[in-house]
């Protein structure tokens, strides 16, 4: 880290002159050199808006140390001593778990951190890295404890903030095992340590122009809590205990004794409240609250409401007038809630509705990796999904391939070196092979031998070399052998120095090449390989860790023909390496890529998408980026701008951080896709589903665990739309919301072959019983 002193001019920390690996530093020492733009920014922090005291912000603006961090620079480490605190100026950094591989949280320009550790000299909570370039304003903790007492109120303020968060995340480190359960994560269950509850509390219309004091009583007593799809908060006729604040997720008010309960009464998001009626105003309560997400929310005990409300009675007043405003509108949305006395709701309703399978649980495929999170109740439950990770490979070497093919073929080891040799004998042109006055061989001519040559594994093909040196002519000259070669099966013996050998026996003839779970090849061999094969059409590189964005330019520069790639778990390529490949492919004036496979590719992002558009649109047929998380609405926003006309296959699976808004987006670009998976898009609701709607070619569409993505209702809309396209292929499978109304629409709208409804806790064995009488699907998992 450099440090520059105040001679320095303001541009120096505003400007995009830092290197990218470095992260730089400006100590201000002298009050009249502090840069004006700094004093606009500290201004400008919502913090120090709260303060309002501009002599503090000059004090500590002469003893702070701006910061300029590169994308992906670490800044705190969580468990490291707490040194300082920190004020973010300028960009965004991520609260992210030690792996650096999930992001929790994204906390924006004007965000605090890391004053819990030095006003209550504790080790740092998280793992704080840059998102973006940001500026960054530093604190020492000898700074901290010097100026603070000099401003009573500044320092009133930052205790305040301090004790909040502090608060919170005692809370969170205490709830019982029960509590925990939750679809997220359990580190980032307490991202509210780092955001603060004052930060979500102030942002509802419920605390609207509330006294400082008071807010922080409230931010105090709250408590985190957590629900699973389709889990009751509450009952109709209940007593109220609990005041509720919505952070993200779904909530519906219904009336399960109606039987339309389908049907809400109102549903709640982010932001919203919910339970005042009844806490205020000393109420049973009015409706039933059903999750329809997995939601995080804040709780507020009616006797810390009322205790911490005691002291300020205009906001007593002001807190009753609102919920009777709110009572007045549930009348008038819901009358017949109030039409008859408020009872108990039917026991066999709620045994339907809020028991639900673990293995129905929305989950992503993460949940089986124990390397990530230790293990809860939620993820034991989880581990009992069928849905498997990808097997572990065990990495082993044996770089001697062309000796065990030698062994096979019954030759010595001399009489094989001299065949190899041989082989390795460069040709340009193919030469006739007459296979005549050679015992059986007489019956085929050299178009037949090359199909059946075609249908054998590369092995096979040695051995059949070794026939006669005939056969070996054939193998090593004839354009029908070679075309396509599959490596997969020997992948743990194909190292860089194989390769060699190999090149030499396929001379350039191979249009389609399986070098699947090959691990050990680097980009030295891989460059090797390319370069012989340049009629290369297709290629399968899945799982092959070692090679890097280098290859992905050496791919375009070498194989002008390729249009079909598998990336798949290919840990190293990057938005440099898919950018490298897709421009050497278009500035050579090179075919596009029709099929791409990109899953697990976890280093990609929404630049990979806004390559794409600017080079495939066109061209691309088939693409997959399944477990690509780093992949957001942002990327499939950059396809809006364009069209997909071919584009028919999608593969969206474990894609979690998706919204209905890249839906969208999605349908806008892709008009006739015909395919697509949302398995596991938990972030995904009714309002996704329903607008697939305009896609009128759909045949295949997997939604399984899409949690509130699915109900009676979206299945019904689709299905009821497609008129130009049935959809064939339906796979349904944990649901949680889909109930025997669905089987009906199914059964009325319907003409599929494939349908999968199992896990679906909705779906009486009665409906699962009347769909397999009824004979009209082919193939039917229930």
């Amino acid at each position: 880290m450099i440090d520059i002193q105040t001679t320095e001019r303001p541009p120096f920390w505003l400007n995009n002159s830092t290197s990218s690996s470095s992260v730089s530093s400006m100590e201000i020492s002298d009050e009249n050199s502090i840069p004006p733009e700094l004093l606009h920014s500290l201004r400008q922090h919502s913090l120090f808006q709260r303060t309002n005291n501009e002599h503090f912000l000059e004090e500590i603006a002469c003893h702070m140390h701006l910061r300029i961090y590169s994308p992906r620079d670490v800044i705190i480490v969580e468990g490291e001593p707490s040194k300082a605190m920190f004020f973010l100026l300028k960009g965004s950094v991520d609260v992210c778990s030690a792996d650096f591989e999930r992001i929790y949280a994204t906390l924006p320009k004007g965000s605090c951190f890391g004053e819990i550790g030095i006003l209550f000299s504790m080790p740092r909570t998280a793992t704080v890295i840059a998102s973006s370039k940001c500026i960054v304003a530093l604190l020492t903790a000898d700074d901290v404890n010097t100026i603070l007492p000099q401003y009573p109120e500044v320092q009133k303020v930052l205790l305040f903030e301090a004790e909040e968060r502090l608060a919170l995340l005692n809370k969170s480190k205490s709830m019982n095992g029960a509590e925990r359960i939750s679809h997220k994560p359990l580190t980032e269950r307490n991202v509210e340590e780092f955001t603060g509850a004052r930060n979500l509390l102030q942002k509802s219309p419920y605390f609207k122009d509330c006294p400082e004091e008071f807010l922080h009583h409230i931010s105090l007593r709250v408590e985190p809590r957590h629900y699973a799809p389709n889990d009751l908060i509450y009952k109709r006729g209940d007593e109220g205990t609990d005041l509720y604040f919505i952070l993200s997720g779904t909530v519906e008010l219904v009336n399960l004794n109606d039987t339309r309960s389908d049907i809400p009464v109102e549903r709640l998001s982010s932001g919203d409240y919910f339970g005042d009626i009844s806490v205020l105003l000393n109420k049973a309560r009015a409706a039933d609250a059903r999750a329809v997400t997995a939601i995080e929310l804040y709780i507020l005990r009616k006797s810390d409401f009322i205790k911490a409300v005691s002291s300020f009675p205009n906001l007593q007043q002001h807190f009753k007038e609102m919920a009777e405003k709110s009572l007045s509108q549930l009348k008038t949305k819901a009358p017949l809630l109030f039409d008859t006395e408020t009872g108990k709701t039917d026991s066999l309703m709620l045994d339907q509705t809020s028991k639900i399978k673990p293995s129905s649980v929305c989950s992503t495929t993460s949940d089986q990796d124990p390397t990530l999170l230790p293990q809860t109740a939620a993820s034991a439950f989880r581990g009992n999904e069928t849905r498997k990770r990808r097997a572990s490979v065990a990495v082993w070497s044996d770089p001697y391939l062309v000796a065990l093919a030698n062994r096979n073929l019954k030759q010595t080891n001399s009489e094989q070196q001299a065949n190899l040799k041989e082989n390795s004998v460069s040709t340009k042109t193919s030469k006739s092979v007459d296979f005549y006055g050679d015992g059986r061989l007489t019956l085929f001519n050299e178009e037949i031998l090359g199909l059946v040559v075609e249908h054998l594994d590369f092995l096979s093909v040695l051995r059949f070399a070794a026939v006669s040196k005939r056969c070996r002519d054939f193998v090593k000259y004839s354009d029908k052998v070679f075309q396509k070669v599959d490596l997969s099966h020997l992948n743990k013996r194909i190292t860089d120095e194989v390769i060699e050998s190999i090149v030499s026996l396929i001379d350039g003839r191979t249009k389609q090449i399986s070098l699947s779970q090959c691990f050990y090849i680097t980009d030295v061999g891989f460059k090797q390989l390319v370069e012989s094969v340049p009629l290369l059409e297709a290629m399968d590189l899945n799982s092959c860790w070692l090679l890097t964005d280098k290859s992905m330019a050496t791919l375009a520069l070498s194989c002008p023909r390729l249009t079909q790639l598998d990336l798949s778990n290919c840990r190293k390529i990057s938005d440099a390496g898919i950018f490298q490949l897709l421009d050497g492919k278009a500035s050579r004036g090179q075919p596009q890529l029709t099929n791409l496979s990109l899953s697990y590719c976890k280093k990609l992002s929404d630049m990979t998408m806004s390559h794409l558009a600017t080079f495939c649109s066109q061209s691309l047929v088939s693409l997959n980026i399944q477990r690509c998380t780093r992949i957001t609405d942002q990327g499939f926003g950059k396809w809006a701008e364009t069209r997909f006309p071919s584009l028919s296959t999608l593969n969206l699976t474990d894609c979690s951080f998706l919204t209905d808004q890249a839906v969208a987006y999605l349908v806008t670009a892709a008009p006739h896709l015909r395919s697509l998976s949302l398995s596991f898009c938990c972030a995904l609701s009714d309002s996704a589903i329903e607008g697939l709607i305009t896609l009128s070619e759909l045949q295949d569409l997997d939604a399984s665990f899409c949690g509130a993505a699915v109900s009676d209702v979206s299945i019904r809309s689709l299905l009821k739309s497609n008129v130009l396209e049935q959809i064939r292929c339906l796979n349904l499978r944990g649901c949680v919301r889909i109930t025997d109304m669905c089987i009906k629409s199914i059964l009325e709208l319907a003409k599929l072959n494939t349908l999968n409804i199992s896990q679906c806790p909705g779906i009486s064995l009665n409906a699962k019983q009347n769909i397999k009488a009824s004979g009209s699907i082919i193939n039917l998992v229930a």
